[in-house]
């Protein structure tokens, strides 16, 4: 899959690894390539590797043909993307992107002088979700759940298999997944790359405000899945759709209950009780680690089996 765009002696190096577990892989300019299996390796001309001497590096004009041949020999037709610090791939995946930002009249014009790459590699892990699963829904329908992690634990795999599983299982007659970086169903070509339930539709590339106020009106969805809150605007679109009786099924940034509640906007989310489920995720035994599911008085209802 890598063949494509990268260098022929990383593309080799990463060709000879077992994928299985392979998270990411990080490419900087003049700085040594990092796979990461849960922890970060160097990588190395034959393998994987804790010597930073044996690394493989990438030059800056590497770099430069690195995008170039992931946007197809026309990087300007790649520009939408490449403002938002992505490239999508035509096998659906897609690479993170770093470089100089260049502004026009308050507004971002493109990218320039790339300087680094984040691959992601996305994986659907069935039944991920199903411990945390029967207390995210009851006789009533589905609870709004809010899903906390750390960057890199799991949060959009959990939540795509959360989607899944209400959907295919009829828990959820029609379930809107706004997946506004494409990372959730994976789209590509008219394509889901990820099963995410027969019961589901996907809005790709939509902001959050955009698909809860015309997603509703359209889509008139049991409940809507979304991939990271982060911002007071994306918070407030919340409102149109729990007071339209639409559950929520989201995700968020931070180490805990403690530290996001310490976020103005989130604060407000506890105070008035709109999510009734927190699902709270983490590295410390591997990605998706399960440290608890809390009702909206943070009571941890794993404890109670």
């Amino acid at each position: 899959m890598f063949e494509q765009f990268l260098p022929t002696r990383i593309h080799k190096a990463l060709n000879g690894l077992n994928k299985k577990g392979l998270q990411e892989i990080r490419i900087r300019v003049k700085q040594p390539v990092i796979v990461r299996f849960g922890t970060n390796f160097y990588l190395g001309e034959n393998g994987i590797t804790d010597k930073k001497e044996y690394a493989l590096m990438c030059s800056y004009d590497e770099m430069q043909d690195i995008i170039f041949k992931a946007c197809e020999c026309s990087v300007y037709a790649y520009n939408e993307q490449l403002k938002q610090l992505f490239i999508t791939l035509k096998d659906g995946q897609r690479i993170g992107v770093c470089g100089e930002t260049v502004f026009e009249d308050g507004h971002i014009k493109t990218i320039k002088n790339f300087s680094s790459i984040n691959i992601r590699l996305l994986h659907q892990v069935p039944n991920c979700s199903s411990k945390a699963l029967p207390f995210l829904f009851d006789e009533n329908g589905v609870k709004n759940t809010l899903i906390v992690a750390p960057p890199g634990a799991g949060k959009t795999t959990f939540l795509r298999d959360v989607c899944y599983q209400l959907s295919s299982k009829h828990i959820v007659s029609n379930l809107l997944i706004l997946d506004e970086r494409g990372e959730i169903a994976q789209k590509f070509d008219d394509e889901t790359i990820f099963n995410v339930g027969e019961n589901t539709d996907v809005l790709s590339y939509s902001t959050k405000e955009f698909g809860i106020l015309n997603g509703i009106r359209v889509f008139t969805p049991t409940a809507i899945a979304m991939d990271e809150l982060a911002s007071p605007l994306d918070v407030s679109a919340l409102d149109y759709a729990i007071g339209s009786g639409v559950k929520i099924i989201a995700t968020a940034h931070a180490q805990n209950l403690k530290e996001l509640f310490r976020k103005p906007h989130f604060k407000r989310l506890l105070e008035d009780k709109v999510f009734d489920r927190f699902v709270v995720l983490s590295n410390k035994n591997g990605v998706g680690t399960l440290e608890g599911v809390f009702d909206d008085k943070q009571t941890n209802l794993l404890l109670r089996i």
